[in-house]
This record gives C-alpha cells, structure tokens and sequence, in this order.
C-alpha cells in the first residue's frame, strides 16, 4: 500500500522544490537588479563629486590669486 504512494509523494516533492527554486531566483534576479541600480547611482556620485572637488580646487586658487593682489588707489 505504501508502495503506491511513493511515487506521487517524490512527484509533489520535485515539483514543490522546482518551484521554492524558481521563486528564490526570482528574488535573487530583483536584489541583483537593486544593487545594480545603486552601484550606477554611486558611480553618478562620484563622478559629480570628483566635478565638485575640481571647481572647489579652482575656487581655491582664485581666492588666493585675490588675496594677493595688490590693492587699487581709487
């Protein structure tokens, strides 16, 4: 009698972890797209800080330029 059931039981058993398999995936698939989307959004980041930090070296050098000049009489 057991015999009889065994065969449905590994059946259901199969298709029970082929689905947990699919469904892991599909969760696996959205993290790697998450993260995909935040390492873009760090790499825009530093480029626009790397931006940032050249006009602040500018801004730097004019200030001191200023600075140094040597006062008009008016």
């Amino acid at each position: 009698m057991l015999n009889g059931w065994v065969a449905p039981a590994v059946g259901i058993f199969i298709a029970t972890q082929a689905a947990a398999a699919v469904w892991w995936a599909s969760g696996t698939n959205q993290q790697v797209d998450n993260n995909t989307t935040a390492i873009e959004q760090v790499i825009e980041n530093e480029k626009e800080i790397a931006i940032i930090q050249v006009q602040q070296a500018e801004i730097v050098k004019d200030i001191d330029e200023i600075k140094f000049l040597p006062e008009v009489d008016e």
